[in-house]
């Protein structure tokens, strides 16, 4: 007997079916997508309204992970989570909605722990020990933290915050829930109770008010048996009662009365570089039509160099910014929100007048390019199509709005998932709709104009009143009431810590490997020489005799699209070219070409033609982050443009005309985006790692990074602007004539192959023709290309001062297992699990006390490397220095590795394994990565999970002293922090306390050129 009942059954045009619950004890709501995939998802909704600042529904997010009624222990359901093939659990906190998430490799384990994770969702401890911890508290050196206020502090102040709370402040008056911030304002969270918490937690987070969406393949009768308990348990502490649904019976949006426009300042050293947003409210939430009609008009106006504002605004001499982005936030009545990237200081008020002297143009003169209005539809439904191949997951946003707004008929859910409806009426509007569209809701409808600007003068002025209010704190509270609150602190962490009983872990089943629904890749060769036996590698040899002089894998997935990749090696490009692979890769499809029958293309012709041919095209400097040596290019395609996509890569390859105009564009956007990605902490600090690893002539990863870059490249564009352009067009057709020779390329086709009429043929008529190599390049691993301190690491680092932001960031490199067979590989994956999984070691030492937001482990076999991150901290050395302890601790055998937490450690990395192969696209992939790029067995990664299934928990220990142990000493690791001004004397002194020597510099200085 059951109390869910059907609300509704939806059968969407995907062939993915949809069924929504309800009980009718306790309203609570489940929403089923039952789809095909290794991977179960579950995305956890509650509603959540906030009229203030304070960050209540971002407190929770994270307190509700600190333990529940029946499971009353810290980082119970993450370490359980942990045994079930999960990586620990994740939420987020938007504006209108709090998500709890879980993904697993199968659906026993996520069975297993939806009742636990139920029971923390609804019936948390919210103790005052985990809210002093993880939200905020004051140290003994007077100094604020906290894992909530840490992470507040990272983002306060970027220039991406500051403008989007600015909008909100103007678009929503005050009491409108649209209108706070629902991370919480740093001096709001100095001064948050734990009842004020409590209280909203009473308020909201209510079973009618939270709605279990699930995604998977899971039987409705195992739902349905795990769900039942869960429902009667919560029958028995509350009676279904009538509450206010957030937002949905809350006060309408008002229009705005008038247009508004302002200037908003962030801090940054670096002035050259601003931000334009634009906001304007557009239908309300049921209208589903009128929604998909803008997100289309958006598309058509942004999508590609071929749209009118970005041929307008960045396809241009000086481009005015380098990206352009509109996008639709669902609410009562939805918003529109574009954003101009990398604005010019000095343009921001012109690009912002503009953009409304283009949409006027096209009302009055220009008009709607219907063919291409039509291109656009028809590829965004290809794409749709394409994203739920990927991602089974596809429909959990559309569940989340559902939840939050529509009705609880599912009428609204029905409606909301039928899309390919909608593209077939939007076909049939005519070019004065489209207009009507443009003129409702962008030109006769009042907006916000915001220009975001860095200002050197408020970063330093944020940084004296920190200075200042640190200082101010200090004196306040004084020696004994610091030292008081220092005793506090270690009270709650021990309160917090109290050790979770080992037979609740160890009670916890861990699940089958059998019970993971493997996706099955078949691998086929144009030149097999006997290696594949299979239907495949049949129907290859049946297609043509000819011999095809490239090397093609094929690897076959049932899929309606088929992906040509094309990996190229470049380790024959001299060091006076190697730098302009950043600019060729970045206009390889957007430059004019001659086709073979003389026909000239100009490049908007061919960007608008790759859009109606392909699905999508893109292109990468290696793979993953390894294989760095490696240029990729990808083209996707409906498997009945297989010879079209053919047909492209080699016109792209060979047929490009390389301009002074398109190329200076190209170089003019990648410079126009360094001031932004140097805003960014974690990423400076990879940077600044790899320059310190990496050979500066040889190596891509060196002279591609944001720092070389920023050197190179306005040299280039003067060249191109002056009398050396054919110099630089010459290096460019020199750099390709290098980079297409035939032994430097391997091509990998993914799809249904079966279907392909002729796989292999349609290369030799289709293709460059050449003589066979005699050999291919082989591909060079990354290892090959380190600098003595890359292949030695020690006594080598920086401290960066980055004014841009208000925490620090750092990452400490090692020497690690040298490639993918490496017989420590497996042992090292699983050390590092335990260590760094949700409520493993380093989580509780560092996240658990508020000295990080998180800290990583990684292990890059094809470098060599082991690496140690710290992400968003107030102070990493103190970070650092807790890590340290525990890894000497271990070492020496003062502290044991708790042995019930080294199965789920194992079923972490089993998950992260089979992640990697978590979707048809990327199982095909996978397969060719692991068979050519890494050269091993198609079963590798099978084979890596049964080894890490035989490891022992006595194999770690040799793993600590070779390798871990290395990266928390001075003479074996290299260390890059960047940091805020203000804390960089703190972390020096501590790192040189311990034997570093490392260098204070500020970014400009790294490289000297």
């Amino acid at each position: 007997m059951t109390n869910f009942e059907v609300v509704k059954s939806i059968e969407t045009d995907f062939n993915i079916k949809i069924t929504k619950f309800r009980s009718k004890a306790t309203g609570l709501t489940v929403i089923l997508v039952d789809c095909q995939a290794p991977l179960v998802n579950g995305f956890y909704a509650i509603a959540t309204e906030a009229t203030d600042d304070d960050g209540c529904p971002h407190t929770l997010e994270h307190l509700v992970f600190l333990g529940s009624e029946l499971y009353p222990y810290k980082g119970v359901l993450d370490s359980l989570a942990n045994r079930a093939f999960a990586d620990g659990t994740n939420a987020w906190t938007a504006t209108d909605h709090t998500c709890y998430t879980i993904q697993t490799a199968g659906s026993q384990g996520f069975l297993n722990l939806l009742p636990i994770y139920v029971d923390h969702i609804l019936y948390p401890t919210l103790t005052d020990s985990g809210c002093y911890t993880e939200v905020h508290h004051v140290n003994g050196k007077g100094e604020d933290a906290g894992v909530v206020y840490s992470e507040m502090q990272g983002r306060e102040n970027s220039g991406e915050s500051r403008v989007y709370l600015r909008y909100k402040r103007l678009m929503y008056p005050e009491g409108c829930g649209y209108r706070s911030e629902t991370g919480g304002l740093m001096e709001n969270l100095r001064v948050l109770n734990v009842e004020t918490i409590r209280q909203y937690h009473r308020d909201y987070y209510r079973p009618d008010n939270l709605c279990l969406i699930i995604t998977g393949k899971i039987l409705h009768d195992e739902l349905l048996k795990t769900l039942n308990p869960i429902d009667e348990r919560i029958s028995k502490k509350s009676s279904l009662q009538i509450h206010k649904r957030p937002f949905v019976d809350s006060a309408p949006i008002q229009l705005l009365e008038k247009s508004i426009q302002e200037e908003i300042e962030f801090p940054d050293e670096d002035e050259s570089m601003g931000q334009v947003v634009i906001t304007w409210l557009g239908p309300l939430i049921d209208e589903f039509l009128e929604i998909k009609a803008l997100e289309i008009l958006h598309t058509y106006l942004t999508d590609s160099a071929a749209s009118i504002l970005q041929k307008e605004f960045v396809e241009i001499r000086d481009p005015l910014c380098t990206d352009i982005s509109i996008m639709i936030e669902y609410q009562t009545r939805t918003a529109i929100l574009s954003a101009f990237s990398n604005v010019p200081t000095e343009e921001l008020e012109e690009l912002a007048n503009r953009v409304f002297q283009v949409f006027n143009r096209i009302v009055e003169n220009e008009g709607i390019d219907m063919d291409r209005m039509k291109t656009v539809i028809q590829l965004t439904k290809l794409r749709i199509l394409n994203k739920i191949e990927s991602s089974p997951h596809y429909f959990s946003d559309a569940c989340i709005v559902d939840h939050v707004y529509g009705k609880q008929t599912g009428e609204d859910l029905e409606r909301a998932t039928k899309d390919l409806k909608y593209y077939d009426q939007l076909l049939e509007f005519t070019e004065q709709q489209w207009i009507q569209y443009l003129k409702k809701y962008h030109l006769n409808n009042n907006h916000i104009t915001l220009l975001g600007k860095p200002s050197a003068e408020f970063a330093e002025k944020l940084r004296e009143q920190e200075e200042k209010r640190i200082e101010k704190q200090r004196e306040t509270l004084g020696t004994e009431k610091l030292k008081e609150l220092e005793n506090r602190l270690e009270e709650a962490k021990k309160l917090n810590d109290a050790p979770i009983p080992s037979r609740i872990i160890e009670n916890f089943p861990v699940p089958s490997v059998d019970s993971i629904p493997f996706i099955k890749v078949i691998t086929g060769r144009n030149k097999s020489e006997g290696k594949y036996k299979n239907l495949v590698q049949e129907h290859l040899d049946h297609d043509s005799k000819i011999d095809i002089p490239y090397f093609i894998q094929y690897d076959h997935i049932n899929s309606a699209f088929v992906t040509i990749s094309l990996y190229i090696v470049t380790t024959n490009i001299p060091f006076e070219l190697r730098p302009y692979i950043n600019i060729y890769l970045g206009s390889f499809y957007s430059l004019p070409l001659t086709l073979p029958d003389g026909t000239k293309l100009t490049f908007e012709q061919v960007v608008s033609q790759l859009n109606k041919d392909t699905v999508k095209y893109d292109y990468s400097l290696g793979y993953n982050e390894n294989f760095q040596q490696l240029v990729v290019f990808h083209i996707e395609v409906e498997a009945s443009k297989y010879v079209k996509a053919i047909q492209w890569l080699n016109h792209l390859l060979w047929h490009t005309e390389f301009t002074a105009e398109r190329l200076k564009i190209v170089a003019s956007k990648l410079l126009n985006e360094i001031p932004e990605a140097k805003r960014d902490g974690d990423d400076m600090a990879s940077t600044v790692m790899q320059l310190i690893n990496f050979d500066e002539k040889l190596s891509n990863t060196y002279l591609s990074s944001t720092l070389y870059q920023e050197k190179f490249l306005p040299n280039v564009i003067k060249q191109l602007n002056g009398d050396k352009a054919n110099q630089v067009i010459q290096r460019f057709y020199q750099f390709r004539e290098l980079l297409t020779k035939p032994e430097n390329s391997r091509i990998h086709v993914s799809g249904n192959i079966l279907k392909l009429a002729n796989p292999k043929n349609a290369w030799a008529e289709h293709f460059k023709t050449i003589e066979a190599p005699k050999s291919l390049t082989p591909v060079p691993l990354s290892q090959q290309f380190l600098t003595e301190f890359g292949r030695n690491p020690g006594n080598q680092g920086f401290i960066v001062k980055l004014p841009a932001i208000e925490s620090t960031f750092s990452i400490h490199t090692a020497k690690g297992p040298l490639g993918f067979d490496s017989p420590d590989l497996a042992s090292l994956l699983v050390l590092f699990e335990l260590l760094q999984a949700m409520e493993g070691l380093f989580w509780k030492l560092i996240r658990g006390q508020g000295l990080a937001y998180g800290t990583y482990l990684r292990v890059n076999a094809e470098y060599g490397h082991i690496y140690f991150d710290i992400y968003k901290s107030p102070d990493a050395f103190k970070a650092y220095e807790q890590a340290r302890k525990a890894v000497f601790d271990l070492a020496d055998k003062k502290i044991e590795f708790d042995k019930a937490s080294f199965e789920g450690a194992k079923s972490g990395v089993i998950y992260s394994l089979v992640k990697k192969e978590g979707n048809i696209f990327k199982a095909a992939t996978e397969s060719f990565v692991v068979q050519v790029l890494k050269d091993l067995d198609a079963e590798y990664n099978k084979n890596l999970i049964a080894k890490v299934q035989a490891v022992n928990i006595e194999d770690l220990y040799p793993m600590l002293t070779k390798y871990l142990v290395n990266l928390f000493k001075p003479e074996t690791s290299n260390v890059v922090v960047i940091s805020a001004p203000a804390k960089v004397k703190d972390i020096e002194q501590g790192f040189n306390g311990h034997g570093f020597k490392l260098k204070v510099r500020n970014l400009d200085s790294i490289i000297k050129k």
